[in-house]
């Protein structure tokens, strides 16, 4: 496999990559809002003392899996720029080693 042509694909992979990462911080504030919508729909469904306290309840379990799917998205979006810094250093020897070969 020619280097030129292993290089398309690295990049390739790495614009799927950073493609899937949008989508999914997209489903990620689309769940927000969805969260926030059904806390809203709740608390209006339930009035009174006890309606507080099943909404806190229901409100910390959703804030809990919020910052779970946070950490995730964060760790892949790490993970995402460690592969693109290895990219750029892999680019970046291969053509240090073809001007070294040419000289």
């Amino acid at each position: 496999m020619q280097p030129r042509q292993r290089e398309d694909e690295k990049w390739a992979e790495q614009i799927k990559k950073e493609r899937q990462f949008e989508e999914l911080e997209h489903l990620f504030s689309k769940a927000k809002r969805a969260q926030e919508n059904v806390l809203h729909l709740f608390h209006e469904a339930w009035q009174g003392n006890r309606s507080q306290q099943r909404l806190g309840l229901v409100e910390d379990t959703m804030i809990e899996e919020w910052q779970q799917r946070k950490k995730q998205m964060f760790s892949m979006d790490d993970a995402l720029q460690e592969a693109r810094r290895a990219h750029r250093r892999e680019a970046f020897a291969t053509k240090g080693a073809r001007t070294d070969a040419t000289d």
